[in-house]
């Protein structure tokens, strides 16, 4: 049985995993994040037979659990399965010398997200569905907003993601299978989606309550994202309080970093607080440690607390013309080359229903053709 270890919490590992399945009907589905649970539970439920291909998809390198994941991936080669680490963040030489078992390895696939590097490397252009999959989650992931479908399947995983659990797993397994089969919206997604709009209600004030903190230069919001995914948070508030850095944080103090600016390194800064990401525009970290279960009650002292983390990786906006790392430590932040983004920094979390049943149009059998990378 083919298997797929996808990230869990956005379309395009979603996404990924849906066109994996599409072509290997049957396949086991893992969802994974970079808790220590999504880990471990990869090494306990992945038993792939020889011959096997096993794909990480939409996982990017996270330092204290690289070891753990080289060594998983050295069971899986023993067992005589083929391994493809298919991934679209940036990725550094520690994490580069870690991984070597791998049969292929993508990784700063710039301008991609992981739903076109597995459908490039696993899949069909050609076939409609695996394509119009790999759009919306490239629409999604680069936060375009111009597909008003991407936008709402985005917002059902964020619901399915905030029930948590066995149902939201449950759930968003159900979703990959329909997607696989080129369902790609129903009246009951509709339904739960206005379900969820129901508990964002609440939260929206909560947003509107971030903090701010200036720190070397650069205008820092944090705040609650509540029920909210970390983008549509980071999206409120930019619109409605505006910040060079936005930094949403989850009841369980997983931290979604945000920027727009060209010269913020996203990755540095999620790495400061022990997570990783893109080299721009979005990454994540955590602050579980000190704040297990954070509380609006605790919002002044957790800005405060994550101002003075970035204080000391955070150059002033005109620190030096060139990123790298500087003599006390720090990140100087330099403007990379320029990639599309969508065409504004601020949009709220709304978007247009698309109909209540969408099929993505007449596609061959997807049992016709099952193939693992040459």
């Amino acid at each position: 049985m083919a298997i797929i270890v996808t990230h869990t919490k956005d379309l395009d590992g979603i996404a990924s995993a849906a066109i994996f399945l599409r072509e290997n009907p049957g396949a086991q589905v893992i969802l994974a994040d970079y808790d220590h649970e999504y880990v471990e539970a990869a090494e306990r439920d992945a038993r792939p037979a020889p011959g096997e291909t096993v794909v990480i998809a939409d996982i990017g390198c996270n330092r204290k659990d690289i070891s753990r994941w080289a060594s998983i991936i050295s069971g899986w080669k023993s067992r005589g399965a083929r391994v493809l680490w298919l991934d679209h963040h940036a990725w550094d030489e520690e994490c580069l010398g870690a991984i070597k078992d791998v049969d292929i390895l993508t990784h700063d696939t710039e301008g991609k997200c992981a739903a076109e590097v597995v459908l490039e490397h696993v899949g069909r252009a050609a076939d409609p569905v695996e394509s119009r999959l790999a759009e919306l989650a490239h629409d999604s992931d680069f936060n375009l907003r111009r597909e008003p479908l991407a936008v709402m399947l985005s917002r059902l995983i964020s619901y399915y993601h905030y029930l948590g659990g066995q149902r939201g797993d449950q759930l968003k397994l159900r979703l990959i299978d329909a997607l696989s089969r080129g369902v790609l919206w129903t009246v009951e997604m509709d339904i739960q989606v206005k379900e969820y709009d129901g508990i964002l209600k609440h939260d929206y004030d909560v947003l509107l309550r971030s903090r701010v903190r200036e720190v070397n230069g650069y205008r820092v919001v944090v705040g609650l994202r509540g029920a909210y995914s970390g983008t549509d948070a980071a999206n409120i508030v930019q619109e409605k309080i505006g910040g060079d850095i936005v930094i949403m944080v989850s009841g369980r103090g997983h931290l979604s970093i945000r920027s727009e600016r060209e010269d913020v390194n996203t990755k540095v800064i999620g790495e400061a607080f022990g997570g990783g990401g893109h080299l721009r525009h979005a990454a994540g970290g955590s602050i579980e440690d000190v704040f297990p279960n954070p509380t609006e009650e605790q919002l002044d002292e957790i800005a405060d607390y994550i101002a003075g983390r970035l204080s000391e990786v955070l150059r002033g906006p005109a620190a030096g013309a060139q990123g790298g790392q500087g003599a006390s430590g720090s990140v100087t932040l330099s403007p990379p080359p320029t990639r599309a983004r969508g065409s504004g920094a601020a949009r709220s979390a709304t978007g247009a229903s698309p109909p209540p049943s969408t099929r993505a149009g007449a596609s061959p059998d997807p049992r016709s053709r099952t193939r693992s990378c040459a």
